[in-house]
């Protein structure tokens, strides 16, 4: 069994714990190694030739590391040093006495969508990747709103003059989607939601399409914007630029010890939902 460690370089505990699980793995006979998450993409062959991988990070860090394991069908779990931790598994304190679980297999596997985007400039130059949560095309620096023009599958949707767009997975729903007034999905929903951002005089609709179309944002200004992929990578767009993406064939894979029905309580928690009532219970009156 060969077995990722990916650590948040940031976070000093983070980083520690990695190195300290990977002599353990080590000594029980596993081949295990070791390195920032940030540097992931450097190394695809590690990837590719790993059981799976674990995170010690927050949910961005799980999110990169299960963007780069998707096209080797490598999954991905979770230990959290972040502040929300909705998509990692355990605290810290908690992952030790579960490692035995994991290494035995007394898990599942839960897969989530991908967005396969590229990003066309008007000199044919083409820029591809995956997103795991959202894609934002949006303004730049300047605080002025810009054209956001929304093909579906080659048809004009709707044109946005708004801050900006998202382009989300249903894990990305949780994030700036639900932020920004837009549903949340199931993760097992294969959909992707199309969410405007500050929309002005112009429809302000999130709008859910199906996971076999191809989504086009055309960003038309007099000024830059800026393309963001799960809010850790930009691209600068220009005027006319167009951006198509699609759900990817490749899905993200995350190791779950958890029941399988936790989304729903984990959304309410995480998310303060749960806000107890102030009304008094009705008062029964005898007949």
């Amino acid at each position: 069994m060969r077995v990722g460690l990916l650590f948040q370089p940031h976070i000093d505990a983070s980083v520690s714990h990695a190195h300290r699980v990977q002599k353990t793995l080590e000594q029980r006979g596993l081949d295990a190694w070791c390195d920032s998450s940030w540097a992931i993409t450097e190394h695809p062959s590690k990837l590719a030739t790993s059981d799976f991988v674990i995170t010690f990070g927050g949910d961005g860090t799980l999110l990169r590391a299960a963007r780069a394991a998707a096209p080797y069908g490598t999954a991905c779990l979770g230990v959290n040093y972040g502040r929300l931790g909705f998509l990692t598994e355990f605290a810290p304190d908690e992952f030790d006495a579960q490692l035995d679980h994991v290494l035995n297999g007394d898990s599942w596997i839960e897969e989530r969508t991908l967005i396969a985007w590229t990003h066309h400039t008007e000199n044919e130059n083409r820029v591809s990747g995956l997103a795991a949560g959202d894609l934002v095309l949006g303004r730049g620096r300047i605080a002025r709103v810009v054209e956001i023009e929304v093909r579906i599958n080659g048809a004009l949707l709707t044109t946005y003059t708004a801050d900006g767009v998202i382009v989300a997975t249903p894990t990305g729903t949780t994030g700036y989607v639900q932020a920004a007034g837009g549903p949340v999905l199931h993760p097992e929903v294969r959909d992707l939601v199309i969410n405007p951002i500050v929309p002005f005089l112009t429809p302000g609709n999130a709008i859910v399409v199906g996971n076999d179309v191809e989504v086009e944002l055309i960003a038309y200004t007099t000024h830059e914007a800026t393309l963001s992929i799960d809010g850790q990578t930009d691209h600068l767009v220009s005027s006319g630029d167009r951006i198509s993406c699609k759900a990817s064939e490749h899905l993200a894979r995350f190791i779950r010890l958890r029941e399988r029905d936790y989304f729903y309580a984990t959304l309410a928690e995480k998310l303060h939902w749960r806000v107890p009532r102030k009304m008094p219970r009705p008062i029964s009156h005898p007949k």
